[in-house]
């Protein structure tokens, strides 16, 4: 996968790496990704949506919505319905969606050291300055996820939306004021 790829909920560490600035990356997997847009898609619609409706909208494969679809459903968050009217919704309301939940239904891990791992990979973990950092790191970032919902990530869309159209009606303000 690309560098350059926008990975919802990615992060990019900037520091002074061997001699020049690089970008380091700490991402969730496409997989992730897929199941979120697929299901903020279905937040937004009433009734059912075909899963062809919702890779075109949210530009993914048919195929491979179907496969992501299918373990949201496996897992309770989506519900289907056969038949030529047939297609998936969500079987909870929006705010009832926690996306670490969401995470953990996808990838491996979601520790950002080996050593946080149940099985651990070193034996200093007690006296190891790191891995206290590390640990601090992981509940922060355990923490966001665990209490945000799909709801929140539909409400603060919203919200930067209207920033977004609130500056640009500004800007054009100011630029026939002068």
């Amino acid at each position: 996968m690309s560098r350059t790829k926008n990975v919802w909920y990615g992060f990019a560490l900037q520091g002074y790496m061997g001699g020049g600035e690089k970008e380091l990356y700490m991402q969730l997997t496409m997989t992730t990704d897929y199941a979120l847009r697929c299901l903020l898609y279905l937040a937004g619609k009433e009734g059912v949506s075909s899963s062809p409706e919702i890779g075109k909208t949210v530009g993914i494969n048919n195929i491979f919505v179907q496969k992501v679809l299918r373990v949201l459903r496996d897992a309770g968050f989506v519900s289907s319905l056969q038949g030529g009217t047939g297609g998936y919704r969500l079987a909870k309301k929006p705010e009832e969606i926690v996306l670490l939940d969401i995470i953990l239904l996808f990838e491996k891990t979601m520790k950002i050291n080996r050593c946080l791992e149940a099985e651990g990979c070193c034996e200093r973990c007690e006296t190891c300055p790191m891995h206290v950092y590390y640990a601090e790191v992981q509940k922060t970032l355990e923490g966001y996820f665990g209490q945000d919902t799909l709801q929140d990530v539909i409400n603060h869309g919203k919200i930067k939306r209207k920033e977004m159209i609130d500056d640009a009606k500004e800007k054009e303000y100011r630029k026939h004021s002068m």
